[in-house]
């Protein structure tokens, strides 16, 4: 079984791009709404939340997880072995992806994710791009409260037309949803911004994922890690 999560609704884009590749694997999505937003909370309360869920999906028969959450994502390298020995985490697939076309990255995530410069160390680490890390936590809460799968109240519209402007203003020619809650935005924003190369995580992580367990199946293997 496979295991996909993240503090909310984000992780949706990824669960389903999993199923669309392996639509005959059995699958868990876990929404840790009781906990949301990560973005806000401290390394030690996200890292403790990570370990958990990842745990409880474990528990519930899960062979591998998907960290759908950047967030998250980014202490994956802090987690106990046992969490990091069955989890996949969406950031490094995303930059490097990000690092093969862009020259000037802007990335757009939790406040967390943009502080701690964690697509920009990874990016850093594979190019010499100009990396513009941008802290848009609002956006969170507006995907929350209803703007996806096609409907965006006024109020994200006009949020989204700001972020436009704060991205335009880098001169990027790529932009990462660093946030699996954008990915439901992503029609909207690549409207706004068409000249962008646009990279979700969400997406590149389930691909990531499935690559993976692809090629531990071709080498006889029986589990997934």
């Amino acid at each position: 079984m496979i295991g996909v999560f993240d503090s909310g609704v984000g992780g949706i884009c990824a669960f389903r791009r999993v199923r669309e590749l392996m639509p005959r694997e059995d699958m868990i999505y876990l929404a840790d709404r009781k906990n949301a937003p990560y973005g806000t909370k401290s390394e030690d309360e996200i890292r403790a939340l990570t370990e958990r869920n990842i745990k409880l999906l474990r528990g519930l028969g899960a062979e591998v997880v998907l960290i759908a959450c950047c967030t998250a994502s980014s202490l994956h390298h802090t987690l106990c072995p046992e969490a990091r020995e069955i989890s996949i985490p969406i950031i490094a697939p995303a930059a490097a992806l990000a690092a093969k076309v862009g020259k000037k990255i802007a990335v757009i995530a939790t406040h967390h994710t943009a502080t701690s410069g964690a697509f920009g160390r990874e990016i850093g680490r594979l190019s010499d791009a100009i990396v513009f890390e941008m802290s848009e936590q609002p956006l969170v809460s507006l995907v929350e409260k209803g703007s996806r799968d096609g409907r965006v109240t006024e109020e994200c519209r006009e949020y989204l037309r700001g972020l436009r402007d704060r991205i335009s203003a880098t001169g990027a020619d790529t932009l990462i949803l660093g946030c699996t809650h954008f990915s439901h935005l992503e029609k909207e924003i690549g409207g706004l911004l068409p000249r962008v190369k646009i990279i979700s995580p969400a997406r590149v992580g389930a691909e990531e994922l499935f690559k993976k367990i692809k090629a531990h199946r071709e080498s006889g293997r029986t589990i997934y890690m």
